[in-house]
């Protein structure tokens, strides 16, 4: 925690007022801002989703070639007492 509690409550004060005034000066209320953060967050969720969905099948074809070989340097690693 700060050492200066109430020098921190003031300053983060003034600096949500000057937020708040700029954004009214845009027209934005809170209600809609939460909104299209939520909104935001929803679609991010969406995109990495469907990113998944379509990475999935690549990631198992690769790792049906990828595994085994890694395996067997592993395995002669391990027999020569890397």
């Amino acid at each position: 925690m700060p050492t200066n509690v109430v020098g921190t409550i003031i300053k983060l004060l003034i600096a949500s007022l000057i937020v708040g005034v700029i954004l009214s000066w845009m027209d934005l209320d809170a209600m809609g801002f939460l909104r299209w953060i939520g909104h935001s967050f929803s679609d991010i969720v969406a995109f990495f989703g469907e990113f998944a969905r379509w990475a999935l099948g690549p990631i198992l074809v690769g790792a049906v070639l990828v595994v085994p070989i890694w395996l067997i340097f592993f395995l002669i690693g391990r027999a020569r007492g890397r």
